[in-house]
């Protein structure tokens, strides 16, 4: 189913000291601020937004729940020779922005080994500190400073970093000050608990050294050694040992990625663009029977880690996904998309676009490639760049725009990249969430009479304006014969006259209050004008239906729309 200010960065920073409490930022602290739009529309169920960010950015991303935006750090003088990024988070409608971040943080293998969150570092021009790293919390919007790197005078640079529960690890380059020579260590701080940096293994001769995965203190890292061999080492922490997974040494020319630890403990890798697993405290790895990953593109481009799922594409384009009881494979996949979420994956065959629900073990067919989802949202695309909402619930589906890679950064609003190079916001109104289930109409031939069924029940149209509320045209109607139309209410029972649509807005003529009809038929008064346009947007007092007082007496009264979101109950 994959982006902050320079005073916050100077007040983490400033706040790092290790304490047993997680020290943190709310996001207001960052400056959330409202987006600013370069121009707007609004359509019934949604507005659209181009923002106000440019053509220079890149993303969406979505990482770890976290939406963000990218593009090269303002601060960068030299910007061939600057590799630091400046985020903007998205969430809410709203925009916050890290400065100079390393630019780590866009690769999926960096998430990967960062404990299912987010999490980024700002590096230091210090002489006693690397950098920060912070956590990101996406359904808060509240940025924590976990660690400050330190930095010894022994210390070269800093290479990569890791996080587990309380723990910060980092692999740090370094001069040894007898030999001279320049070696790789790790370290960890924590905290939770009340140290800084506890440096924890035995340097290797190694010029680079990436921590990939840590889990229970045993760190996962790939060696980088001169000649252009690699090597994936298991260094525990607690018992300070190191050893090497057996096989791993490369060839020049070969190289290990999307290497990480499943929950059992299990280390997962491709090597050489074949599939391992590797069991610590085995003999040897063991070569996923076969199973190959596609060279013709970019590794983070063919594989997707969602928790002990694993997506990945083959060089014939077939989709397999692994978890530890073993791989599926989900068939052909066509221009290489796929989206892998916690319970399911979504794909487009040759024939339509599909998904698979692991938990149920139901495939479904779609109109469109769902690249994102947001509890009973999705989003995606279809084969013209078409940018779709669905709501599972309401069966709702909706055309709202064009461009490509659309992400949900919260339940009511998706950003995406325009055909024109610019972002692109969507807010959707909460009236999507007000399905209009199983709903048919028919009549019978030479009779007037149209009916209407709804969840197994069966009404009857009083009125073209109640009809209207339904349906778009007459066409909808179908013609049955008598004894089918029979057949139709025998199973269905009559309730009387229809109600009007869920979602309509009503009121009797002479009165002011303006009224929402519910699901079940009741109607629900909107408070207040600030109510109406956060439900129904700046255009909320046009087309409501106005009826004669006594129209309104045959309906249930429902609870008050006191916000946006008690419509979702109603």
């Amino acid at each position: 189913m994959i982006n902050l200010k320079k005073t916050l960065i100077a007040a983490l920073l400033a706040a790092t000291a290790v304490s047993p409490i997680i020290p943190s930022v709310n996001a207001g602290d960052g400056q959330w601020n409202s987006v600013i739009a370069e121009a707007a529309w609004d359509y019934d169920l949604y507005r659209v937004e181009r923002l106000s960010t440019g053509k220079n950015v890149s993303g969406p991303f979505e990482f770890n729940d976290g939406i963000f935006l990218s593009e090269q750090a303002k601060s960068c003088k030299y910007p061939d020779a600057c590799q630091l990024v400046d985020l903007t988070f998205v969430k809410n409608g709203s925009l916050m922005r890290v400065n100079d971040v390393n630019p780590r943080v866009l690769s999926p293998f960096w998430h990967s080994g960062q404990d299912g969150r987010f999490v980024y570092l700002v590096p230091s021009s210090s002489k006693d500190s690397w950098g920060t790293v912070f956590g990101y919390l996406p359904e808060s919007g509240v940025i924590q400073t976990l660690s400050s790197i330190v930095r010894k005078t022994d210390d070269i640079n800093y290479l990569t970093s890791s996080v587990d529960g309380t723990r910060v690890y980092a692999s740090i380059l370094h001069k040894d000050a007898q030999t001279g020579a320049v070696e790789t260590k790790l370290s960890v701080a924590d905290y939770a608990e009340r140290f800084e940096r506890d440096d924890f293994t035995w340097t290797l001769n190694a010029r680079w050294q990436e921590i990939l995965d840590v889990r229970d203190r045993l760190v996962l890292a790939k060696f980088h050694f001169d000649g252009g061999h690699s090597q994936l080492i298991l260094i525990d922490e607690a018992h300070r040992t190191v050893k090497d997974i057996p096989g791993t040494w490369t060839t020049p020319d070969g190289d290990i990625v999307a290497a990480h630890f499943l929950s059992d403990g299990t280390v997962q890798y491709f090597q050489n663009f074949r599939m391992y697993t590797y069991k610590p405290g085995d003999e040897k790895a063991t070569e996923s029977g076969g199973a190959y990953l596609n060279w013709f593109a970019d590794p983070k481009d063919s594989i997707q880690i969602v928790g002990d799922r694993m997506a990945y594409l083959d060089p014939e384009n077939t989709l397999y996904v692994t978890s530890p009881q073993g791989a599926s494979s989900f068939g052909k996949v066509l221009n290489g998309k796929f989206t892998l979420e916690a319970d399911a994956v979504y794909f487009q065959s040759p024939k339509e676009f599909n998904s698979y629900t692991f938990s149920t073990k139901t495939w479904k067919a779609r109109h469109f490639q769902v690249t994102d989802a947001y509890e009973d949202i999705l989003i995606g695309t279809d084969a013209q760049g078409n940018i779709w909402y669905e709501n599972e619930t309401s069966g709702k589906t909706v055309n709202i725009g064009y461009g490509s890679a659309p992400v949900l950064t919260d339940r009511e609003h998706a950003i995406w990249k325009g055909a024109d190079g610019h972002i692109y916001q969507v807010t959707f109104s909460s009236l999507l969430d007000l399905g209009k289930s199983q709903v048919q109409a028919f009549k019978a031939y030479g009779e007037s009479t149209v009916y209407l069924q709804v969840d197994q029940k069966t009404w009857r149209v009083p009125d073209e304006q109640t009809y209207f509320t339904w349906f778009s045209s007459w066409a909808k109607v179908t013609s049955v014969s008598t004894q089918t139309a029979k057949v139709y209410l025998d199973k269905a029972p009559l309730m009387g006259d229809a109600p009007f649509a869920p979602g309509t807005r009503v009121k009797a003529a002479g009165n002011a209050r303006v009224y929402v009809s519910g699901t079940n038929g009741s109607l629900h008064w909107m408070v207040s004008e600030t109510v109406a346009n956060q439900i129904y947007g700046s255009s909320w007092n046009k087309g409501i239906i106005e009826v004669r007082p006594e129209r309104l007496w045959n309906y249930p009264t429902g609870s008050r729309l006191n916000s946006s979101t008690d419509i979702q109950q109603i």
